[in-house]
């Protein structure tokens, strides 16, 4: 989770894109989430990569940011 925390805090994501990305409601929950205290589905890490990159102008993996 680190290598996907420094990639989101880089390209300057916030936690409420990231919930509106997932159609998560609570900022906790991403919170709960990105601190692996509860699991990325996989569609939720899939729409996640996308966000990240759209926003980065990269092709990142899955594997690369949840390793």
């Amino acid at each position: 989770m680190d290598f996907l925390k420094k990639v989101i805090k880089n390209a300057n994501i916030k936690q409420y894109e990231i919930a509106n990305e997932l159609n998560i409601k609570s900022l906790s929950t991403i919170n709960l989430k990105l601190n692996g205290k509860a699991a990325f589905t996989t569609e939720e890490a899939k729409l996640l990569r996308d966000l990240i990159n759209r926003k980065t102008n990269k092709n990142y993996t899955i594997e690369e940011l949840f390793e």
